[in-house]
Order: C-alpha cells, then structure tokens, then sequence
C-alpha cells in the first residue's frame, strides 16, 4: 500500500530535523491516526520529536494545508510519559501503542511502543489517584454552580466533569482506548457508571439531574478506587 500524503509529509519533515538539528535530534515518531492508517481528510498529522534540547522553532505549524501537531520532548519526558502514573496514563499508553517510527537510531520509540503495551498496576493506580483528585475538583465546581442556580455554568462544568470522570474510570480499570475520537463511546460498555458518563456529557438533562448523575458517577467511582485501596483522604 502507497504511503499516505501526511505520511510522506512527515517523512519530509524528518529529514529536514535531522538535517538541520543534527545530533541534537534523538528520535522522531508519527502517531494518531496517521500512524493508524485511518486518517481522514481532514486529520491533523500528530509528531512526536525528541530532543536533546527543547527548540522554540520545533512547533505546531500548518504545511500544505496540513495541521501539524508537535509535540517535543526531551528523552527524559518521553519514558516519564510512557513509565510514569500521569493522571492521563490511559490516554498517553493510547498514542504510544500506535507510535509509528520514522528517525529511532537508538531504538528509544521502538522500545518505549513496547513497553506501552504492558503498564503496571501500580502505574494505573497512582494515575488514577491524581485523576480521582482533579475529577473531585471539577465536581466541587459543577456543585458550586448548582448552588448559585446558573445552568449553564452547570452544563459547562459537567463537560469538565466528565471528561476526568472518563479518564478515571479507564485507569481504575486499566483501560487503554485505541483512539480518543471514540473514548466516550467506549466508557459505556462499563457498565451504568460508563452509560451515565455519556449520557451526562451528550443528554444535556435539567439541572436537577445533571447534579443527580454527576453524584452518582461521583459515588460509583469512588467506591472503585476504594475497592483498590486508592484514597484521596489524609490519614493520621
């Protein structure tokens, strides 16, 4: 099969890296649907470059009517990324698992692919404690605004809401969606808990029920992380 246009595009732009960045360019991987083969006609081409030293000139820029998403990274960042318990641990082993190499000489993208495909439980539940924490902090503001009687700030505030509330509950469950574009999608085959996240994210219910759901989710996913012994809670 020919390579994609935003394929040969990203190889274009490889070469001129490491013509032009020498030895301070590690490694340079293509991931997100590009490296899926699913792009679409209207997909941005998603780049990872990693540096010995951070470049302002290495960025995010439109070419040949492309959207090129850059993302720099020092080789540091890069395993911290894949090895670490980042609150978006799910989200982050997702694009790694479709990393597409295209400049790797030490085998560091290669390798870090790898290990994507096999967290540790303990990475999960670190993550999903910070993500329990942010998930609680945007609850505090969707009850706040439920207070005050402002509806669309309600509305607005379970939108953040249920995006930690989808992240959490796939690190509780060591979940790794393939693809973003259909995360929410998929949080509903977890059950009622994932069936509420969507529907709170695409039903726009009232006011009343939307701070009955988000309680609910709240409740839910709250007892998963305590059924792993995840707490959120100083303990003398």
């Amino acid at each position: 099969m020919p390579a994609s246009r935003r394929l040969r595009l990203a190889r274009e732009i490889t070469n001129e890296l490491r013509r032009r960045e020498a030895r301070n360019l590690v490694a340079v991987g293509v991931y997100g649907s590009v490296a899926r083969g699913e792009e679409r006609d209207h997909s941005d081409l998603d780049l990872l470059v990693v540096v010995r030293v951070k470049r302002a000139r290495i960025r995010t820029h439109v070419r040949q009517g492309v959207l090129v998403t850059v993302l720099q990274h020092t080789p540091a960042e890069a395993r911290a990324e894949v090895l670490g318990s980042r609150p978006d641990l799910n989200d982050a082993l997702g694009g790694w698992r479709a990393m597409r190499p295209l400049y790797d000489p030490r085998g560091l993208l290669g390798t870090l692919k790898g290990r994507s495909r096999r967290p540790t439980r303990a990475q999960f539940r670190k993550a999903a404690r910070g993500a329990l924490l942010a998930t609680y902090e945007d609850l505090g503001k969707l009850r706040d605004a439920a207070a005050a009687g402002d509806a669309e700030e309600v509305r607005e505030m379970a939108v953040w809401f249920t995006g930690g509330a989808m992240g959490l509950l796939f690190d509780l469950e060591g979940y790794v969606p393939r693809t973003g574009r259909r995360a929410f999608i998929e949080a509903r085959r977890f059950g009622p808990v994932g069936q509420s996240v969507w529907a709170l994210r695409y039903r726009n219910p009232s006011l009343a029920k939307t701070v009955n759901l988000a309680e609910s989710i709240w409740a839910d996913l709250r007892a998963r992380a305590r059924s792993q012994g995840i707490r959120i809670e100083d303990v003398p």
